[in-house]
């Protein structure tokens, strides 16, 4: 299992570099760069102020090209704010689902790999 994570992790890595590019729009873009039965790898970009729908995130893998400050809302109405660091991967190991806001001042660019 802890060589599918690497290569998950290289592989979103590889990703990030092709799928970059800077966007002048408001909104949140999410762009599936590669996908199959057993995986599915997702570029996502998102200017201050973005916000993205409340889902569960268990168990992604995300590598923040860009990082930033976000504000996770939670179903129960609670928030808080997580500060990512550019080049930083991390596995989400929170179970409640929750919507990300960019309460910073740079765009947060981000590529997650989740298993299917």
């Amino acid at each position: 299992m802890k060589t599918r994570m690497v290569l998950f992790c290289a592989a979103a890595m590889a990703f990030a570099v092709v799928g970059s590019s800077p966007l002048l729009a408001a909104d949140a873009t999410t762009k599936v760069l590669a996908e199959n039965d057993k995986v599915q790898v997702v570029d996502n970009v998102a200017p201050p102020g973005a916000v993205s729908p409340i889902t569960s995130r268990l168990g992604l893998v995300a590598y923040y090209v860009t990082g930033g400050m976000s504000e996770r809302t939670y179903a129960d109405g609670t928030k808080e704010v997580v500060e990512r660091k550019t080049g930083e991967t991390f596995i989400v190991t929170e179970k409640r689902p929750y919507s990300l806001k960019n309460v910073g001042k740079t765009t947060i660019h981000v590529v997650t790999v989740r298993l299917k």
